[in-house]
């Protein structure tokens, strides 16, 4: 069994690096696990997105580097943990009121990093950056500077002011008064595949949607005004949002097919942290039955779709519960481009024998989160979490306290079996520290200045 299994991924490592295909990486803002058609919403209307997923591989227990989208893009351009990098945060908010105060973090990526872009450049790709940058407050450290040949509205925005032209956006022109953003970055995208078709590429498409502020065209908001809400997945500005996304993915697909370059392209789908449920008291989506939202490290902060298509070597319309991450992508992709990665501080893995054999794969390793932050409220506390297997463990830094879950059995994280399992608790928890170690975690230390404020009296 276990030569059979050798000859077959040593076969497809072979024609793995014969042919360097065109990667697309598609990156949704905020978008949470339950957003699309083919994850099971009944509300939202994703035909292009689930269209993808008939033609390729689905991750059901995907997740993202970090439950905020600054540390998860940093993690996709270097294939490191946050907690590795220090990015750990996305903005900074005043500790005075709060126990523990956070540790000081880079706010931008560092140009000793070696990026995906940079990369994949030297291999020989034509590198394009088309949206969402949020890597670095000014221009030295936007995508040009870091191994994008093209780079079209990346810049210090981490949510524009508008989606609508003019677009105050220093790396793109404004369009037509009124143009929607969305849907001109897909024609940005697709302009470029024609464009080059007879080049080999690298496309990273990081949209700006569905992240607040709430805006869309009339007439796609209108289509969602009076469908029946699938719980609380009922807005229909943030529906209309997601749909105009979905256009975009279609035609970015379609411009490859148009090209003629489709089969020979790896094309990714995923968001960049789990969905919002509310902000500023606006509702926004469900990410039922996951448990909570972004900037928490419960599974409806992190768990996030992926669907990754690659003819010849994804099976089409199948899903897999093999754990994948955003860090995975850089180790993926170069070993696609035939530039196997060396360097021992990446910690990713290459999900090439996942694409290929799905859930026979032999890969059982953990995945790691570290946030050491309270965003934006007080009552998203700071925290560090770990998988393996079917269990996770988060231990919560502020008062220490560990929670563990059976995610086969209790997906929502509604029954902490920390004190039922001590043992394994206890193991897991040891290798979340010693995983922390390793990283070098910055960890949040206590305010000198912080007075703990007793619960009001009940006057009994």
């Amino acid at each position: 069994m276990y030569l059979s299994l050798f000859i077959i991924l040593f076969t497809a490592s072979a024609s793995f690096a014969q042919v360097k295909p065109n990667i697309v990486f598609i990156l949704a803002d905020d978008l949470g696990w339950r957003d699309l058609g083919c994850m099971g919403s009944q509300y939202y209307e994703t035909p292009n997105i689930d269209r993808l997923a008939g033609q390729g591989l689905l991750f059901t227990d995907a997740y993202a580097a970090a439950p905020v989208c600054t540390p998860t893009r940093a993690a996709f351009m270097t294939g490191k943990t946050p907690a590795r990098l220090g990015i750990t945060a996305v903005f900074d908010r005043d500790g005075g009121e709060m126990p523990l105060l956070p540790p000081d973090w880079p706010h931008a990526l560092p140009h000793h990093e070696n990026t995906i872009a940079e990369r994949l450049r030297k291999a020989g790709y034509l590198t394009a950056h088309m949206g969402k940058w949020h890597l670095g407050p000014t221009a030295e450290f936007w995508p040009e500077t870091h191994g994008f040949d093209v780079n079209i509205a990346g810049c210090h925005l981490g949510r524009v002011p508008t989606f609508f032209s003019p677009y105050e956006n220093p790396r793109i022109a404004d369009g037509p008064e009124g143009e929607y953003l969305t849907e001109r970055l897909g024609r940005e995208a697709s302009d470029f595949i024609r464009q080059h078709a007879d080049t080999t590429f690298f496309l990273y498409l990081p949209f700006y949607s569905p992240h607040a502020p709430l805006e869309a065209p009339e007439a796609t908001i209108d289509q969602f005004r009076n469908k029946e809400p699938d719980g609380g997945q009922r807005i229909p500005t943030y529906a209309a949002m997601i749909a105009e996304m979905d256009k975009a993915v279609g035609a970015v697909m379609n411009a490859l097919e148009a090209a003629g370059v489709a089969d020979n392209t790896l094309l990714v789908f995923t968001s960049d942290n789990g969905g919002v449920k509310t902000i500023w008291d606006v509702e926004i989506t469900d990410n039922t039955p996951l448990r909570a939202e972004k900037f928490l490290l419960y599974e409806g902060g992190i768990r996030v779709p992926l669907i990754v298509r690659w003819p010849g070597v994804t099976p089409e319309g199948k899903k897999t519960q093999q754990l994948a991450s955003t860090i995975d992508f850089l180790p993926t992709f170069l070993a696609a481009a035939g530039s196997p990665l060396l360097e021992a501080d990446v910690d990713g893995i290459d999900l090439h024998p996942v694409f290929k054999l799905g859930d026979n794969a032999l890969i059982n390793r953990p995945l790691a989160w570290h946030y050491p932050h309270y965003m934006p409220r007080q009552d998203m506390k700071p925290g560090s979490a770990l998988r393996v297997g079917n269990y996770k463990l988060i231990h919560w830094l502020e008062d220490h306290r560990i929670e563990l879950f059976d995610l086969e059995n209790d997906i929502s994280e509604t029954k902490n079996l920390a004190a039922a399992m001590p043992e394994k608790a206890k193991e897991l928890y040891q290798k979340l520290e010693t995983w922390r170690n390793q990283a070098g975690a910055l960890m949040p230390r206590p305010n000198p200045t912080y007075r703990h404020q007793a619960a009001p009296s009940s006057g009994e």
